[in-house]
């Protein structure tokens, strides 16, 4: 791609208590060749004490790349999502994680698939799972460690019966076309659990695409594991009415497995005992 070719890029960092890893992610950015891109970064309330890490990143390389920082009290990932969106100035947008990085030099690749499938506004690829010390846990996230099936993958029926049936999608792996928030609307700020919503409205409307390659490494702390009841029950719910919102979206048969899927979410969130 030449780069004239290019349009921008914006890079969206949720931030969060994640001082330790954050340069890792930032330098992810500048690591890959892809000339045109910006950053932008909200640190949604950390309540970290030090974020000298991710201070000290920004006054040392904004000569070197537009920066957009944006420090407030929390408001949860939703809002905090649809700002940074809001903030970007770019036709196509990478989400990731402040603790997360990009691997193998794919912001140009995905410009182009994307360019080459003009009736799709946003794609998904995998990455691969590390530790806190960047150990490889899993060589692939969505078919090793979710169990995804990558034959769903390669057409829209199966994208739509995968992502109804098992969520098996990490954050760092989307790559959107901006033109998808004027189509299927921006994330919704009623729900504690944004991505799975979004991307029922995204496959109901056969907008999402899947590039076969390795993006980005996804981490997986120990703390991932941990929740309270109180915090299970309000997951297992919002999970419940994200189906239940969404299967006026599908035609059938993807409607009736929205709906099936939707009543034993229902009908185990009753009978459990948190």
């Amino acid at each position: 791609m030449n780069t004239i070719d290019c349009p921008l890029i914006s890079v969206l960092i949720p931030y969060y208590n994640h001082n330790r890893y954050v340069v890792s992610t930032l330098n992810s950015v500048m690591e890959d060749t892809y000339p045109n891109k910006e950053i932008v970064i909200i640190d949604d309330g950390s309540t970290e004490m030090d974020s000298s890490n991710l201070l000290n990143w920004i006054e040392n390389n904004k000569e070197n790349i537009k920066i957009i920082y944006k420090k407030r009290e929390n408001k949860g990932i939703t809002k905090t999502l649809n700002e940074l969106i809001s903030l970007s100035s770019g036709q196509y947008i990478a989400l990731i994680a402040s603790d997360d990085y990009f691997i193998n030099n794919t912001f140009a690749k995905r410009v182009e698939f994307l360019q080459k499938h003009p009736n799709k506004l946003m794609l998904v690829s995998d990455a691969i799972v590390v530790d806190d010390d960047d150990s490889i846990l899993f060589n692939s996230a969505m078919f090793e460690q979710r169990g995804a099936l990558k034959k769903r993958y390669l057409s829209d029926a199966g994208i739509k019966k995968e992502i109804i049936k098992r969520w098996s999608i990490v954050g760092p792996t989307s790559f959107i076309d901006r033109r998808l928030f004027d189509t299927v609307g921006f994330y919704d700020e009623s729900l504690m659990i944004e991505d799975w919503d979004f991307y029922l409205r995204v496959v109901a409307k056969n907008l999402l695409i899947f590039f076969d390659e390795k993006v980005a490494a996804y981490r997986w702390h120990t703390t991932n594991l941990s929740r309270n009841k109180e915090s299970e029950y309000n997951r297992d719910l919002c999970l419940c009415q994200t189906l239940q919102k969404n299967s006026k979206n599908f035609s059938f048969p993807y409607n009736f497995l929205v709906w099936k899927r939707s009543r034993k979410c229902f009908k185990r969130l009753n009978k459990t005992s948190y």
